[in-house]
């Protein structure tokens, strides 16, 4: 190579904002720029200009590094010498130094004489790279231990990260070195599905979706979600999860509630009315008379708590299949549910504030009516049957959570039994029952629509703890939900909220 082009080589690595080392290769000495001193903060005559005594302060652990990539240079085995390797500094620590070059002269067969490069500290670059580095090796590690089976696509809709959970949930095997494909899943895990059961799962690759599988080898439940992010490379994560063992408990407790309330309620039903009927006979003793009546009353309370578990299981089994909607009048309802509580209980304690124009709403009056007798019944009972119970209609525009009148503030604590169905500008109307009774503290207040739930202070007071979570169930069918307040010692506000339709539409 001329001087000339030396010169210009030499001109281009010094305009760098890295240092320059320039070796000759026959006299085994290499010239730094003032940065090599600066850098492992050396006087200039502190250490040697050889390029193999430089070895010296190589890290023990990438000297050979530091060998094969010059002998490997000057062997022609790459075009550009490309080193990087940790130097003892001064004081005793390390610092990563990346070394290029390039052949500046060579002999007359072909060897290179003359090495001209330029270096640079890259410490913090390779400090930074190996906590992510770390980093990465933690997330992997914590992914591959979640209970969950995990599932990453990429903007082009490939696999881009799955655990071995996945591969578990799945029962898809593996070779050694291969990777699972989109293409390789879908047949795997379409194989094991039920058609009737996809729940969607492969239109699940944008936005966020969730749904059950059902798998036939082996018999598996399977609930997965879909969560977008927003990422450069990642469009969706899937998450998967056996929940065989949960379904099967459900299952169980249903059908266990269902034989239950039929094996019980025929017997108890005809221990009732031969008991009706020694209570029609006249007789003089007074006092069978007081004892057949304690047994025809807890009689009648068992036969309850049954009707309650059927309708649990019933709800459960149909799952709405015989919900019945029609455009009716909630007046219609109310004075329904008056006239069923008047055979049980006497109404002289019930306040009805209805006004002259009644609302109308699409509804199943049965249904709609076994949730109010629900609410009225509890505000009877938990009053300890001393207090007045008051029914009247509230009406709400717009989000029921979102508007609150003053009276209702005054009222404590407040829970929804779900999230109504989102409509623009609806017109809500609501069946409000109120009671002075014992009331609910905040802790009480938001397991009341849990299954099975009894607060404390209600021990001494009948119930299955499941008369709510009806009354949740029944709501949800509605397209409206169930708002309760209440405040310790002073009552219980419970709103049966219904989307309002106009009174033209009523079926006459």
């Amino acid at each position: 190579m001329s001087d000339d082009c030396n010169h210009r080589i030499k001109n281009n690595f010094c305009g760098t904002k890295d240092g320059v080392w320039d070796y000759d290769v026959k006299s085994d000495v290499v010239t730094h720029s003032h940065q090599w001193w600066t850098i492992l903060q050396f006087h200039k005559n502190e250490i040697s200009d050889s390029f193999t005594e430089l070895s010296q302060l190589v890290h023990p652990e990438d000297i050979e590094i530091y060998r094969s990539d010059l002998s490997d240079f000057l062997l022609g085995k790459n075009d550009a010498y490309v080193s990087s390797c940790r130097f003892k500094c001064k004081n005793g620590n390390y610092k990563w130094i990346l070394k290029r070059g390039v052949t500046a002269s060579r002999s007359a067969d072909g060897r290179p004489l003359r090495i001209l490069g330029t270096f640079a500290d890259v410490t913090q670059v390779k400090t930074v790279n190996h906590q992510l580095k770390i980093q990465e090796q933690q997330l992997l590690q914590v992914l591959s231990s979640l209970p969950e089976g995990l599932l990453a696509f990429s903007l082009t809709n490939q696999i881009q990260f799955y655990n071995q959970h996945l591969l578990d949930l799945f029962s898809i095997d593996l070779k050694h070195g291969e990777r699972l494909s989109m293409m390789s899943f879908s047949e795997s895990v379409g194989k094991k599905i039920e058609m009737s059961g996809q729940s969607g799962l492969f239109t699940a690759f944008s936005g966020d979706k969730k749904g059950i599988l059902r798998l036939t080898d082996p018999a598996r439940t399977i609930q997965w979600e879909s969560h977008q992010v927003i990422d450069p490379e990642l469009r969706n994560i899937l998450f998967f999860r056996d929940i065989s063992r949960e379904t099967y408990i459900d299952k169980m407790k249903s059908e266990f509630l269902e034989t239950v309330a039929h094996e019980m309620r025929t017997p108890l039903s005809s221990i009732c009315g031969f008991v009706e009927l020694l209570l029609s006979q006249k007789t003089s003793n007074i006092n069978n008379k007081k004892f057949l009546g304690i047994i025809h009353s807890k009689s009648d309370e068992l036969i309850k708590m049954l009707g309650e578990f059927l309708d649990v299981a019933r709800i459960e089994a149909i799952a709405g299949m015989d919900f019945d909607p029609r455009t009716a009048s909630l007046l219609s309802v109310v004075n329904r549910v008056i006239e069923e509580y008047s055979l049980s209980y006497t109404t002289n304690q019930i306040q009805i504030k209805l006004p002259h124009r009644t609302s109308f709403a699409l509804l199943d009056s049965t249904k709609l009516a076994q949730a109010l007798l629900n609410i009225v019944c509890n505000a009877h009972k938990y009053s300890l049957g001393t207090g007045q119970v008051l029914i009247d209609y509230v009406h709400r525009q717009g989000s029921i959570k979102n508007t609150v009148g003053a009276h209702e503030q005054e009222c404590g604590n407040t829970v929804f039994s779900n999230e109504p169905e989102k409509r623009e500008s609806t017109n809500w109307v609501g069946i409000r029952v109120s009671d002075a009774g014992i009331g609910m503290d905040t802790q009480q207040l938001v397991h009341i629509f849990e299954r099975f739930y009894r607060a404390t202070n209600t021990a001494q007071i009948p119930g299955t703890g499941l008369g709510m979570s009806l009354v949740k169930d029944i709501m949800l069918m509605h397209g409206g939900c169930c708002e309760v307040r209440s405040h310790i010692g002073k009552g219980t506000q419970v709103i049966l909220w219904l989307p309002e339709v106009k009174a033209i539409a009523c079926e006459q």
